[in-house]
This record gives structure tokens, sequence and C-alpha cells, in this order.
């Protein structure tokens, strides 16, 4: 059994009992109406505020910097609270690799680690909000899905009868690549809606992971701490479907991914259903009517991208060519770019300088090659504590599923490390077990009289070589109602 690294006082324990047990009472809901507000505008990229020719602040920006504020002057012990940190340490070793060998612009190194800087806020933020809020964060996101979905409707049919790109006045940050300049070929040539994400990959990279948790919450793969109201539960359904829609219409190679994810949900819902009348009814419905709907539409959609079509073909041999080509500059130079990568934004000039090609696609490996052999180390460490949390929640599918969606997006789709949704879900993952319940680590049951009405007041701090805070928190649930 996992103890906490140290004894603590009977307020602690009391305290961490009822963060559990009955967060519904210690709730302030301006707090819960901010968090909301923050899942909302994480998934709004536009419009944006341009900060020079290539950096802009979105609103999730802005929000995530006020909500960490109250929390600067608390000891951050927890180990997951390590990520932020250990994510910026490499980019800074490569800028000083920069200075010292003269190798690139340091100005740039600068404003690129910036960016990360600003973007990583939304991961702090979910895991100081999250444990206390997961409902009012995924309400916000629910909302801001349906949101792109509506826009994503009207993109398909003004795109399907010729018709202008809707809303292109919207489409205002420079951190992406221009809608505004290319809205013609789009809306009469490309013809893939996105809603108001920056193009079909980035949207689906970004909804992809929250549509199997909503479908994994639904079919009880996955149960929250905090029972969802039937208003709620009814929005993240619509919005799980809305959401899986939309990305299959948009003919992102990441539908394949995602339509496999709610496969196996489906699967394991399936294996653990009862023999009653009423889940035969939702069984014929699920595998007799959904989900051959779902594998027919989503061949339909993705057949001209499978299909040895110009687009598809040009599009992801161009993805295939700057992964392999990136990895050919970080070891094609001295020992120095291989330990500390090429720098931080210097991928991109070295690639169009040598393949013509604007980037790399991927934001996981545009990281490593820019912060070389130690943001691997880094990259590894962080992979190593999510598989920690996984083996600790019991190697919960929902969890192994969202992350896998997760990771093959930040791989494989998209290269825009300003997408907040990216490390929104990354927060989260590390904050999993004091989400979300399993058979080994249950809420406890404490009078309501015990609870404290400090919804900001940090969860009890482990050992940095502890697994997850959770197990803490859990052991101290069972001492306050020994």
């Amino acid at each position: 059994m996992i103890a906490p690294s140290k004894p603590l006082s009977r307020f602690e324990a009391g305290r961490s009992a009822a963060m559990l047990a009955a967060p519904a009472e210690r709730h302030d809901h301006v707090v819960g109406v901010a968090v909301g507000a923050l899942g909302f505008a994480c998934f709004m990229p536009y419009p944006a505020l341009p900060v020079g020719n290539n950096t802009a602040v979105q609103a999730g920006n802005v929000l995530a910097g006020l909500l960490i504020v109250p929390f600067l002057t608390l000891p951050w012990g927890r180990r997951a609270m390590g990520v932020y940190p250990l994510i910026l340490a490499p980019l800074l070793l490569a800028i000083l690799k920069v200075a010292v060998t003269g190798n690139g612009d340091v100005a740039l190194c600068f404003k690129s680690t910036l960016v990360w800087a600003v973007s990583c806020l939304a991961l702090v933020a979910a895991q100081l909000y999250a444990p206390a809020y997961a409902l009012e964060l995924l309400t916000g996101i629910a909302l801001a899905t349906l949101v792109h979905v509506a826009v994503g409707v009207w993109q398909f049919a003004a795109f399907s009868s010729g018709g202008e790109f809707p809303l292109v006045d919207w489409y205002v940050n420079p951190s992406f690549l221009s809608v505004q300049e290319n809205a013609r070929t789009i809306a009469r040539y490309t013809r893939r809606p996105f809603g108001l994400f920056p193009e079909p990959s980035a949207m689906a990279s970004s909804l992809a992971p929250w549509v199997l948790f909503w479908a994994a919450e639904v079919c009880g793969v996955v149960r929250l701490r905090r029972a969802a109201a039937k208003w709620q539960r009814a929005l993240f359904v619509i919005a799980s479907l809305g959401g899986v829609g939309l990305i299959i219409v948009s003919q992102s190679g990441h539908a394949a991914v995602t339509a496999a994810g709610l496969l196996g949900i489906a699967a394991i819902w399936f294996v653990r259903s009862s023999a009653t009348a009423r889940v035969y009814g939702g069984i014929v419905l699920v595998f007799g009517l959904l989900l051959p709907l779902l594998v027919w539409f989503a061949g339909r959609e993705l057949s001209n991208r499978l299909g040895g079509s110009e687009m598809g073909n040009s599009s992801w041999a161009e993805r295939t060519a700057s992964l392999r080509i990136g990895f050919a500059i970080l070891l094609g130079g001295e020992a120095m770019r291989v330990v500390f990568g090429v720098g931080p934004g210097l991928m991109a000039p070295a690639l169009s300088g040598t393949a013509g090609i604007d980037a790399v696609f991927s934001v996981l490996l545009t990281y490593v090659y820019e912060t070389g052999l130690v943001g691997l180390l880094v990259v590894a460490w962080v992979g190593g504590y999510l598989l920690r949390v996984w083996k600790f929640v019991g190697w919960n599918a929902a969890f192994g599923l969202f992350g896998l969606v997760w990771l093959v997006g930040v791989t494989l789709t998209t290269s825009y490390e300003q997408l907040l949704p990216l490390w929104l879900a990354v927060g989260w993952l590390t904050v999993w077990p004091e989400v979300c319940a399993s058979g080994i680590d249950q809420p406890a049951r404490v009078p309501v009289a015990q609870t404290v009405a400090t919804p900001s007041a940090p969860m009890p701090r482990s050992r940095w070589g502890e697994v997850p805070a959770g197990a803490a928190v859990a052991a101290c649930a069972q001492e306050a109602t020994a």
C-alpha cells in the first residue's frame, strides 16, 4: 500500500478527505465559473491579440495566467508540479548553447521559449484547478466544442455550395498559418471544415482526447469523483458526438485514431454490461447502428486521403519528410547540437533552408530536435511519470486511450505548441487520480460539517520520489474517517 511520505496532522487529513468526499460544499462558485471560462477560452485560439509578426496572446493565455497568480506564494511540493519547469529547463539550456557557440539567433530563441512558457501555463492551471473543479472545466470545454461543431457545419455547407469562407475576419492569430490569406483556397479547393481552429489537424488533435473522455464517462469506463448533473451528461454526449463528427468530416488522419479509441471504449462497455433488457437495447443501438455508421462515415470521408489523391499524398509526404529531415539536421551537427539541440525556434529556419519545408509537423519532435538529448531525457521522465500514474489507477482504459490519442496528436498530427488544449490535456493526465475515482482509490465519505471551505487550498504534498499525490490523498482520507 502506498502511504504518505510523512504523517499529516488531523487537520490536514480531514481537509484532504473533505476535498475528495464533498467538493460541492466547499466550492467557490465564482472560481468555478472562472475555471469553466478557462476551459472554454483554451479551446478558442481565435481571435487573439497579435504581439509582433509571429505571436499572439489568446484569451486562454490570459485566464490561465490570472488563475495561477493566487498559487504563486504557495509551495509546489507535488511531483506532478515539476512537469512545467522541467519542460522549460532544456529550452533554457539550448539558448545558453546557442549564445556560447554563436550558431543561431539568440533573440529568436528567447521569443520561442517565451511562447512555450506562456502556452504551458494551461498545464499548470489544469493541475491546480482540475481536482476541485473538473466538472466546470469539462463543461467549458464541451461548450467550446459545440461552438466549433456549429461553425464546422456552417463551413461544410458553405464549401459544398461554393460559397465564401464563413467568419473569416475572426481568424486573427499570427501564431498560426494565416487562414485569412488562404481562405479562398480552403473554401474552393480544400473544402475541409475545422471550426475555429487554424486547420483540421490542429482541431482534431485538440478535440480527440476529450471526445474519448466524455464517451468513456458516459459508458462507465471512468468515473468522476464529482457526479455530473443530468444536463451536464447530456452536454457531454452531444459534444462527444458532434466532436467526432467534425473530426471525421475534416478528413484528418487523426480521425482513424479517434475512431479506434471509441471502438475500444464500446468494446469495454459491452464486456462489462449486465444482461438486462435495457442494456440489450443499448447494445443493439451501439453495435447495430451507431458503430457501423461511424465506420462507414469515417471511411467515406477519409477515402480521398487514403485513396491516393494528390491532396492526401502530398500532405502526408511533406509531413514525413519534415520529421526525417529534422532528425538528420539534429544529428548532422557537432556534439553540442546533439546534446542541447538546434535551439528554440531555430529548427523551422534550418528546415526551410535545407528542404523548403516550413516546419517539423510535430510538437513533440520539434521540442526534441530543438533541445537535443537533454530534451529527450525530460520527455522520457514525463512519460515515465504518466506510466506510473496509469499503473496507480489500475491501468484504467480511459486513461490509456486519452493518453494515446493525445500522444499521436502531438507527435504526428500537429506542430502548433500554441494550442492550449494540448497542454490542458497533459495537466489533466498528471492529476487523474484526484479527478477520477477508481477501484484502487475510492473517495471517502465524511460529514459535511467536517468540510473546509477553502477551494484554493493545496492538496497534501508527497515526496518527489513517490508516485502520484492521489495516493497520499486517499491515505489521508482513510485516516480521517478511522
